[in-house]
């Protein structure tokens, strides 16, 4: 067991992705931070990522799941193998479509060090390296009307957005988390596998219980997975319209819980004619079960 007060354990996900995890694993191990350990969970990958990553860095925890086990359960699978093996006090999430500057561990560990009240740091986020357009700053949450989107998204940086503040939330795709947040709210909820909101509800889940999410704006990633250019994809639509109603479910107040309810036909009619007048009628009928499931299934 590796004992060290102040050690980081990154935490990477892959699902075929061989080429992207390791171009993420070069960046990770590039960082200016020490002392880290690197977990890599496998969800399942038939693309020979695992056999990829153990030649290429053997000094990597790699954990090899059977089944795809949802951003969720794969996350929550790394966090248990670090409880187990490692004396660590934060932990890393990154998605394997990710690039870092070498300088983002150590400040985004400094950033959670001197702010008692912040659970969660997130960094400034651009799309795929090299750019100025901005990813995320962090994620807005409007409660009342269910709206929750990346702050900043395909803004170009002027530098609006160069003050450290708290969010609401953060993403998933990288994120620093002291160990402690863990030990008083639990982990991600399965719930929301295979994707979508499950760290919005972790973030809420955090706030409720005192924690800030706190932006870091000298911290820089890059992310290659922004849905900007690539389109709509059903299955992936499903899940966010099915999860979204499981997260209002579970967080709303009775009087939010009526208001989005009562302002959703009117979202739901617009982003309908969006998506048939650009013939997405998979989508449309994707987010149409997902409504379906939202609605019926319990969080």
């Amino acid at each position: 067991m590796t004992q060290n007060s102040e050690l980081v354990v990154v935490i990477i996900l892959n699902l075929n992705k061989k080429e992207d995890t390791l171009k993420c694993l070069e960046s990770v191990f590039k960082l200016d931070y020490s002392p880290y350990e690197v977990i890599v969970v496998d969800n399942g990958s038939i693309d020979g990522s695992a056999e990829a990553v153990s030649k290429a860095f053997p000094e990597v925890h790699l954990l090899r799941s059977t089944n795809n086990l949802g951003a969720a359960g794969g996350r929550n699978l790394g966090i248990r193998y670090a409880d187990k093996n490692f004396n660590y006090k934060y932990l890393f999430f990154l998605d394997n479509d990710t690039l870092l500057e070498n300088s983002i561990l150590t400040r985004l560990t400094e950033a959670l060090k001197n702010d008692q009240e912040a659970g969660f740091a997130f960094p400034k986020a651009y799309r795929a390296l090299p750019s100025n357009i901005i990813m995320s700053v962090g994620i807005y949450v409007n409660l009342y009307t269910g709206s929750i989107y990346d702050i900043g998204v395909g803004e170009i940086d002027r530098g609006q957005y160069n003050r450290p503040r708290y969010v609401s939330a953060c993403g998933g795709f990288g994120f620093l988390a002291k160990r402690r947040v863990f030990s008083q709210i639990g982990l991600f909820d399965d719930i929301f596998n295979p994707y979508g909101w499950e760290e919005v509800d972790l973030s809420l889940r955090a706030r409720e219980r005192g924690f800030q999410i706190l932006y870091v704006p000298n911290a820089l990633i890059y992310h290659k997975g922004c849905k900007v250019g690539r389109g709509p994809l059903p299955e992936y639509e499903k899940y966010k319209v099915r999860n979204l109603f499981i997260l209002m479910r579970r967080h709303t107040s009775l009087l939010q819980w009526i208001c989005f309810i009562v302002f959703i036909p009117f979202k739901a009619f617009s982003l309908l004619i969006a998506r048939l007048s650009h013939g997405d009628l998979r989508v449309v009928l994707a987010q149409f079960r997902g409504f379906v499931d939202g609605f019926i299934k319990r969080g």
